[in-house]
């Protein structure tokens, strides 16, 4: 049973391996390499930033502080685990798909626990891993001796173990707080927003806290030795000492047993109950009619709002193209200075390419939100209902893209409208701005929906497969991103040997033949691929 349940946990960690929800078949050599290329590259330059914060407080080792310096990089490589996996744990813990059929077979309820555990151990050994070898690695140009390199390799694994703490006691507390709410994705979406702003302000500040710290490490370091016992024997574990090697492992040990022990009593309550919902009272009244595409958009819309996962990541972009736009406005008086000493000495045809430099980071932040790439993969099994509904194919994906036009349109034209106030456009060049933020916007959208009608994956068992990793979303993105960067070139290109304006002309121009190009091939193909998923 064991090998079973193992084996079925992992395998939906690599669901997006097996993209083809009735033949299971997997991705081509090329598909998986190119996989693997961007993976690679993430965790590269993931590792790359965390290096140089580790450059950052090297100074220390000379010092004879090493196990401070241990002590605040594993610190940070377990926020960063703890703040990688708090959008997926609480969903992955009770919000599984498959909860209601394991529990109704003759397998224990802490044994289902036990095994999601280790699936969320897993991603957090990642997402720790990224900070915690890079700032080993650094180390080890210090000291390589035995000891320490053999010591801060185990201590990957054990640090990941506590990141499985301290992620399942915040699903639990979750669990415990939305149990109790009617609308419990409101409770999800704020503690999401309230993460990523403590983890976007601390990044923002990286370079001046790490500094703080090495021209403080003496005072920081009677400081943790006095008052932070755990962080002290941590220190001294990375640097080699036996002792302190083994009360650290087993104090993460009895966390997690603890841990496992509390959630254990809890797990079936959470995964069946419902406490906080009340009961639908029925109330007569006259219903509202409405035609098929607004009815299907409508439906659209509830699917996005209903589900954390989806809003906040798939929807990111929305949020930050409303902070630049605000952040533009605000500051728009120090960019402009920024702007005038930076072009000062530059050829005169480079001011004029401004408007659509600024098109393009709108383009580029815009791709942060795919919200059609998922959408056909999250319809799951109940894919039927819309197949067996007496409205075409096309209509339901009509109603897609069109959900992805009003989610993102808004934002990015006050994104837009703003830098054109900030740079001082001239109206042709702020309808041209406008015009390739629209037509970039309708290429991702189709983009995302042409590549999961490709590539759907419609047997996940938690929302997180097909959001997070699922292929089409990463094509969507990048694509997007790609694309933007060949349009700018175009439009460079153009505006410097010709006409600015002939450049950004000549960009639209490319993104909307682009765009007809998508719309026929899901007008003709999609159509009929969507009909027989």
């Amino acid at each position: 049973m064991w090998k079973a349940l193992l084996k079925k946990q992992f395998m939906e960690l690599v669901a997006f391996y097996f993209p083809k929800a009735k033949s299971g078949k997997k991705r081509s050599g090329g598909g998986l390499a190119l996989v693997a290329i961007l993976m690679v590259f993430v965790l590269l330059s993931l590792g790359a930033s965390f290096y140089t914060a580790a450059e950052m407080l090297s100074s220390m080792l000379p010092m004879g502080l090493g196990w401070l310096y241990f002590s605040l990089m594993g610190t940070l490589s377990v926020l960063i685990g703890v703040l990688g996996g708090v959008f997926s744990t609480y969903a992955g813990l009770y919000l599984a798909k498959d909860n209601d059929f394991l529990l109704s077979l003759p397998i224990p309820p802490r044994r289902i626990l036990l095994v999601r555990m280790i699936a969320v151990y897993a991603a957090g050994l990642v997402y720790s891993g990224v900070a915690w070898i890079p700032a080993s690695l650094r180390y080890f140009r210090f000291d390589a001796s035995p000891a320490p390199v053999i010591f801060s390799l185990l201590l990957t694994f054990v640090n990941a173990l506590l990141v499985l703490v301290l992620s399942c006691l915040l699903g639990w507390v979750v669990a415990a707080v939305s149990s109790r709410l009617r609308n419990k994705n409101i409770l999800s979406v704020i503690l999401a927003l309230l993460f990523l702003g403590v983890y976007f302000f601390a990044t923002s500040r990286m370079n001046i806290f790490m500094n703080t710290l090495s021209r403080q490490a003496d005072s920081l370091g009677r400081t943790v030795r006095e008052k932070a016992w755990p962080l002290w024997e941590l220190g001294q574990a990375a640097t080699g000492r036996a002792v302190p090697m083994l009360l650290w492992c087993c104090l993460v040990l009895a966390l997690f047993l603890l841990t496992y022990a509390l959630l254990s009593r809890s797990f079936l309550s959470f995964t069946t109950a419902n406490r906080g919902a009340k009961k639908a009272v029925y109330r007569a009244g006259r219903s509202k009619a409405a035609g098929m595409d607004a009815a299907l958009l409508r439906k659209e819309l509830k699917r996005f709002t209903g589900s954390p996962v989806y809003m906040m990541n798939c929807g990111m972009g929305l949020l930050l193209l409303v902070l630049l736009a605000a952040a533009t406005l605000v500051k728009a008086r120090s960019v402009r200075e920024v702007m005038d000493t930076l072009l000062f000495s530059a050829p005169p045809a480079v001011p004029l390419l401004l408007p659509a430099s600024g098109a393009m980071v709108i383009s580029l932040v815009a791709g942060l939100a795919p919200i059609t790439a998922p959408s056909v993969s999250l319809e799951g099994k109940s894919l039927w209902v819309l197949q067996s509904l007496p409205v075409p194919a096309e209509a339901v994906l009509r109603a897609k893209e069109k959900l992805h036009l009003l989610l993102v349109l808004p934002p990015a034209v006050l994104c837009c409208l703003a830098l054109a106030i900030v740079l001082r456009a001239d109206l042709l060049s702020c309808l041209l701005m406008l015009l390739i933020v629209v037509l970039f916007t309708g290429v991702t959208g189709a983009l995302g929906l042409a590549a999961n009608l490709k590539r759907p994956n419609l047997t996940w068992v938690s929302e997180v497969v097909p959001v997070k990793q699922g292929l089409p979303v990463v094509v969507s993105m990048f694509g997007g991103w790609l694309l933007a960067l060949v349009c700018m070139g175009l439009s460079a290109l153009l505006g410097i040997y010709v006409n600015a304006h002939l450049g950004m002309a000549a960009e639209a121009l490319l993104l909307a033949l682009i765009l007809a190009l998508l719309r026929r091939w899901l007008k003709k193909k999609g159509c009929a691929i969507f009909e027989e998923l």
